[in-house]
């Protein structure tokens, strides 16, 4: 194919404004790909690349699918972060003057996708934006397939990657200052991997963002909806309206209005606790199996599976909203028989959030609408039910549920009982909705009668018993008589074609009838497909009530899985407070308790507190159970404050604003951090942000350096957090910090009950007063397979230590100084004067481990 063709200089043309898209050039029945872009998509799509006219020099290389099944091969492309411009023919080629005309409808992304086949029903596919004015960050995102649309501002850059690792949107518009950020980048590399789009400036003015959502809002000001006093905000969700207006083109999905929101109305939970804690994924496998959403995940509804993970994500601070979940999940789990029937009435319910999402766009199709309408059934059904219920929420719930009556009625009287996917073929509209439907379909019915009639005569008039009347789509209606009958056939037949075994024949009777069958087929599929558009836009024109019952029925969902969830694996309902302390009785890990791991969970009580609990210094072996259990306290009252029972015989949960974790060792090789770095830079994100209302999750702080060096920088973080006033679980492997309960009277040491039964540890996960006397190091090495010569040496290496260690003791009670222990002598009165002098609450992290180490330096030499 020459370069220099009017089709290819056509493409070239759209091509030309579209650059980063892979175009599909509509000709005919396929979509073609050209030059570069036939190449990337043929490897990604596993297709034949090739070209026209092989042999000349400037040939053109190409691919192509077919049009009527192009969604999976776009789903792939996107996934691969492509994104795709759809070039469609837009006049029939038999009224174009020379080449038909052409233009691109739609730019599919992927954070811009309607086709629900392309998503994961129970996760959001967000477009996010953000805009920085050297201040503070605008973030706004959006999900076009159910019309969420959320902003906010940040003043760190912290607070913005941790909310991004909440949201994991699928693209992200940027400024091109924002797209250079090497933090961002890494931040970027480290997790899901979005595409990164970055928009022009004048995108981003403060000016035309305003008129764009003024417009799109009709309104002549932003401070109805929270924006007024947020330019940042304004800036970044006007790139994103912006976007969409692009890349939909004639089809912008309907959204929300903007709704302004700020993240400390909720429970935070920063990135590092998330992906510790394993809140919805692993952080080996990245899978959901293994983590909490897995555990409290029996929704049954696409709206209900997104809206957990978001409550999962969003934990509540306000006593009153937690409470009223509480409630609601108690009346579903103590009526199992109506909750049974809930749950019946859900599991028939479909995707209608994001049914109405394409159901207001020209890419609606039939079958959505015949989900509409069997979905409300169900609604009607459910309202019903929850009639029995008395809980606030649940009543609330009831009150305002929408049956969606009258569109259920006309789509009921108006679409036939199994609507087909595509509205190209007709067969969607019931009869009796349209009488010129109905009178078409009369005169297609009896001529289609009228022709197997005429099969009959005509076969007696010939005598051909194997005649008979067909139809293409090439030649029409025509009579086959087949080879060794055609001396039987009549003069008034005319010869239409030739087959290997036969002939087809028309007669002047025949081609007056097709005329009229194919008029009204014809007829009737344009009829069909204009009736059909006009029931879509009437139900449209619902989308708000048909979004907000779609809202509730999610939220219905979340209730009875919780429900369900607590039932099931025996939860209790939490005791939720604005006290400072969390009491729990028998407690037991979500996720650990549902593996099987050969043994029986072994539950456990404990109390935090402000006056004399407030800091729990946890020791013990490995493979004892620390980690475990302190990563449950943290699970546990993140379930309470999403409206969740817990695993717990009884629990009292004091609010927490925010809960921190710095558990686990591992390298940051994209960010070039080693283990120890990575450790802490968490550890000083916690001393930085918690307040005297966090939870404070710590494990093995210290370990990924040196003994003196780590002992030292855990004794100065458990000083720090002791005197703030948050309260702490401090599980660590240094022994000598049991001695910070004799200086500070909130700290309480714990351990992990271990018993030795004849040289081999037994490990009894039972968490008991009083810090561990032994750390079974080599009895865990036993265990773990090392190889008994090693551990031989191991133990003579022990006692020459322990010896050693004997003898240093000695010497400390005869004048030499321990790390936590008091010397009378000059030098050791200047360092105590030196710490007395000290304000740790005016000091940074990092100015009281510099103090410690000069201190400690003066010792080593003196």
């Amino acid at each position: 194919m020459p370069v220099d063709t009017p089709m290819i200089k056509q493409y070239l043309k759209i091509k030309k404004q579209y650059p980063d898209a892979i175009l599909f050039f509509r000709l005919g029945d396929f979509y073609e790909m050209f030059f570069e872009d036939a190449k990337t998509a043929s490897k990604i799509l596993g297709i034949a690349l090739t070209s026209r006219n092989k042999s000349e020099k400037n040939s053109v290389p190409l691919c192509g699918v077919p049009y009527h099944s192009a969604e999976p091969y776009v789903a792939k492309l996107l996934q691969h972060g492509h994104k795709v411009a759809i070039c469609e023919q837009v006049e029939d080629p038999k009224f174009a003057k020379g080449i038909v005309e052409r233009k691109v409808i739609r730019v599919l992304t992927p954070g811009v996708i309607l086709d629900t086949e392309k998503l994961d029903s129970k996760s959001n596919n967000f477009l996010a934006s953000i805009y920085f004015d050297g201040k503070s960050y605008g973030f706004s995102y959006a999900d076009i397939s159910t019309g969420e649309f959320r902003t906010t501002s940040f003043s760190t850059l912290d607070e913005l990657l941790d909310e991004l690792a909440h949201l994991e949107p699928k693209e992200i518009l940027l400024t091109e200052e924002l797209y250079q950020n090497d933090e961002l980048s890494s931040f970027f590399s480290l997790g899901w991997d979005p595409l990164l789009t970055r928009i022009d400036s004048y995108i981003w003015d403060l000016g035309r963002a305003r008129e764009l959502l003024e417009e799109r809002l009709a309104s002549k000001t932003l401070e109805a909806f929270g924006l007024e006093n947020h330019q940042e905000s304004i800036a970044a969700c006007g790139a994103l309206v912006h976007y969409l207006k692009e890349t939909q083109i004639e089809d912008m999905p309907p959204l929300e209005d903007p709704l302004y929101y700020q993240t400390t109305d909720y429970l935070l939970v920063d990135e590092s606790t998330k992906r510790n804690l394993e809140i919805v994924r692993t952080i080996r496998g990245e899978s959901e199996s293994g983590s909490l959403l897995w555990v409290l995940d029996e929704t049954l509804t696409a709206m209900g599976g997104r809206l957990l993970k978001k409550w999962i994500n969003y934990p509540l601070i306000d006593i009153e909203k937690i409470r009223e979940r509480l409630n609601a999940v108690e009346e579903l789990k103590e009526k199992p028989s109506f909750r049974k029937m809930v749950r019946g009435a859900l599991k028939e319910i479909s995707d209608i959030e994001r049914l109405i999402g394409r159901i207001s766009t020209t890419s609606a199709r039939p079958r959505d609408l015949g989900a509409l309408r069997d979905s409300s059934y169900f609604i009607s059904t459910l309202k019903g039910i929850l009639s029995d219920f008395q809980s606030t929420l649940l009543a609330r719930i009831r009150d305002v549920l929408d049956d969606l009556a009258d569109i259920r009625e006309l789509l009921e009287s108006s679409l036939v009982d199994e609507p087909p996917i595509s509205s190209r073929d007709g067969g969607i509209v019931k009869d009796g909705f349209n009488s010129e439907l109905d009178e078409l379909r009369v005169i297609r019915r009896d001529g289609k009668k009228w022709i197997a009639e005429l099969e009959s005569k005509e076969r007696k008039l010939t005598g051909v018993n194997s005649l008979k009347v067909g139809y293409n789509q090439v030649f029409g209606y025509y009579i086959e008589v087949t080879k060794p009958n055609l001396h039987l056939v009549p003069e008034n037949y005319i010869r239409k074609q030739t087959l290997v075994n036969a002939e087809r024949f028309v007669t002047p009777e025949l081609k007056e009838y097709e005329e009229k069958i194919l008029g009204a087929e014809e007829k009737i599929l344009e009829l069909e497909r204009d009736l059909f558009d006009e029931i879509r836009e009437r139900v449209a024109k619902e989308s708000e009530r048909i979004r907000q019952t779609a809202s509730l029925i999610g939220e219905l969902d979340v209730l009875s899985s919780l429900a369900e969830v607590a039932d099931k694996y025996n939860y209790t309902k939490p005791d939720v407070s604005d006290s400072g302390i969390i009491d729990l009785k028998e407690s037991r890990h979500a996720v650990v308790e549902r593996m099987d791991l050969g043994e029986r969970f072994v539950s456990n009580d404990i109390t935090l507190d402000t006056e004399e609990n407030q800091f729990l210094i946890i020791t013990g072996p490995n493979m004892a159970g620390k980690s475990t259990l302190i990563r449950q306290v943290a699970l546990i009252v993140l379930m309470a404050q999403i409206g969740s029972f817990i695993p717990a015989r009884e629990g009292r949960i004091g609010i927490v604003d925010r809960i921190f974790t710095r558990v686990g060792a591992s390298d940051n090789l994209a960010r070039g951090q080693s283990t120890f770095m990575v450790e802490m830079v968490e550890t000083a994100y916690i001393l930085r942000h918690a307040t005297q209302r966090s939870l404070v999750v710590l494990d093995e702080i210290g370990r990924g350096t040196s003994t003196f060096d780590g002992m030292s920088i855990a004794w100065a973080v458990a000083h720090f957090l002791h005197d703030m006033g948050c309260r702490t679980l401090f599980a660590t492997h240094y022994h000598e910090l049991a001695q910070l309960a004799i200086t500070k009277r909130r700290v309480k040491n714990y351990n992990v009950f271990v018993k030795e039964d004849k040289g081999k540890v037994v490990f009894l996960r039972k968490l008991i007063p009083g810090a561990a006397s032994h750390s079974y190091g080599i009895q865990v090495a036993r265990l773990a397979g090392v190889p008994e010569k090693v551990l031989k040496t191991a133990r003579e290496v022990l006692f020459k230590l322990e010896k050693a260690e004997s003898n240093l003791g000695s010497a400390i009670r005869g004048g030499q100084l321990g790390l936590f222990e008091k010397k009378e002598d000059e030098i050791g009165n200047e360092i105590l004067e030196e710490i007395n002098k000290l304000d740790p609450n005016s000091m940074t992290p990092l100015e009281a481990l510099n103090k410690l180490t000069e201190i400690r330096g003066k010792l080593e030499n003196k």
